[in-house]
């Protein structure tokens, strides 16, 4: 009974991140193919850039929103408020970059078109508050549908602009603005017709909403900018061509944390109702127990995908990527534990409601990130970035840890370190023995595998406890 219930709501989670991350990666990988580095580096530039927008309009209001239903079933006002703030928002913002664009005399094309990629971004933004209204309820199924449809039809509709030779930059932003709004219009006909949804908006509740959000509005933002912000300074600091190496790379590294970023939403509303609750022991140890089986999926996908990005990427990119980008893509990769580590002690921190500690740790971290890019660009170009962005990485993990474990639960890091040394053992051995990459890649496997179980770093009880935390 708990593995079903646990693998219905991993499942249902996962059509979203599916959706989001593969077939949002299939798009990006097609048009990275068939466009020049220059346009795709430009195309970066403009997802970047219109996602630091709307993080910045959306004021911290979307993990709020998300706790505030999930711990208590009296809080759906809060979704109707974030959908007025949104829209609101999206206007206001697109109407100040139609003003500017018409301002800019230096790189037309470029200031031109970034409106109008905004629309695109823009859309997705003012359906968050209702997606976000369902994930609490836990209620991933709906949207998941939805959005693999949405997808699903870019990535034809892309195909059908590459088989008539119609694949530009322009193309690429009408068919995003097409699919986007289509998403949106679905999900908002499925709130109006199957949910008890209230759009009234109750504005003395919604300043209460911004008061609680503020306290981690800036968080947020510096939060966004450890994901952005070098793709941004490297479309102002190097050339697109540049970035286009390195956005490839940190696409496949996004995608790599896929589990993360299924397994999230569910843990979130559990982490937020049992800190309400004041943590058990056997609630500690199920915590515990999920972090080990985490790490050890990490440490795994990380040594995979170091042993196959040159030989694969290099062979369904025509040589275009992969052995151009391997070295950001080793750096970015070994950030793949550290985000899920860092995932599950921002979530015990937010749940526990530690809104300021959170901020300081993201703001220092981000103002760490900017200020070592400016330095390392100029220098190493992308893989200064990476190098960077690791290091960002490592103190994130260090510094919630020290949060985590002084003032809300007990996280072992033994097995962590374990996980690492094995997989890097299993990298090297494997990568002195000439024999073919899929050999290799078994046998890697098998020695991290084997040394694991062995050791009984991950044995039966840890996944285990892990299902009955999911299962709750």
């Amino acid at each position: 009974m708990l593995r079903n219930k646990a693998f219905v709501k991993i499942f249902s989670s996962g059509l979203q991140a599916l959706a989001v991350q593969v077939l949002g990666s299939v798009f990006f990988y097609l048009i990275s193919v068939y466009l020049s580095k220059e346009s795709f580096g430009a195309i970066s530039w403009m997802n970047a850039l219109s996602i630091f927008i709307t993080t910045i309009l959306g004021f911290g209001l979307e993990q709020v929103v998300v706790r505030r239903i999930a711990a208590s079933g009296r809080s759906d006002w809060a979704a109707a408020a974030f959908l007025f703030h949104a829209v609101a928002a999206f206007f206001a913002a697109l109407l100040l970059l139609m003003l500017l664009s018409m301002l800019a005399k230096d790189q037309v094309d470029l200031y031109k078109t970034l409106p109008w990629f905004f629309v695109a971004q823009g859309l997705l933004f003012i359906g968050i508050p209702l997606k976000q209204y369902l994930n609490a309820k836990e209620k991933f199924m709906p949207y998941g549908v939805i959005a693999i449809i949405t997808n699903s039809a870019r990535i034809a509709l892309a195909l059908w602009l590459i088989n008539n030779r119609r694949l530009t930059v322009n193309t690429i932003i009408i068919t995003m603005i097409f699919t986007a709004a289509a998403e949106w219009l679905a999900l908002l006909i499925y709130i109006v017709t199957k949910t008890g949804f209230s759009f009234k908006v109750r504005f003395r509740a919604y300043i209460k909403l911004l008061k609680e959000a503020s306290a981690q509005y800036i968080s947020v933002i510096f939060d966004m900018s450890l994901s952005r912000m070098d793709w941004l300074l490297l479309g102002f600091m190097a050339s697109k061509t540049v970035l286009a190496d390195y956005s490839f790379a940190y696409r496949a590294y996004e995608l790599s944390r896929l589990p993360m970023l299924i397994i999230a939403p569910v843990i979130l509303p559990r982490l937020a109702r049992f800190m309400a609750a004041k943590a058990s022991i056997q609630f500690e140890e199920q915590v515990d127990a999920l972090n080990r089986v985490e790490l050890f999926a990490a440490v795994l996908i990380t040594l995979v995908l170091n042993i196959l990005w040159t030989p694969v990427v290099g062979m369904i990119t025509g040589g275009k990527y992969g052995a151009t980008n391997a070295t950001e893509f080793l750096i970015l990769s070994a950030c793949i534990p550290l985000q899920f580590f860092i995932n599950l002690l921002w979530s015990v921190s937010f749940s526990a409601k530690k809104y300021k500690t959170v901020s300081a740790i993201t703001v220092s971290c981000a103002l760490a990130n900017i200020v070592l890019n400016l330095i390392a660009i100029p220098l190493l170009g992308g893989m200064g970035s990476a190098l960077v962005f690791l290091f960002t990485n490592l103190l994130q993990a260090f510094l919630y840890y020290r949060l985590v474990n002084k003032r809300l639960m007990n996280i072992r890091l033994f097995a962590f370190a374990f996980f690492v040394v094995a997989g890097l053992l299993a990298w090297f051995i494997t990568g002195v023995i000439n024999v073919h990459v899929i050999l290799r890649l078994l046998l890697a496997i098998a020695i991290y595998v084997a040394a694991v179980l062995l050791s009984k770093q991950v044995s039966k009880v840890h996944l285990q406890k892990s299902k009955q935390f999911l299962a709750r």
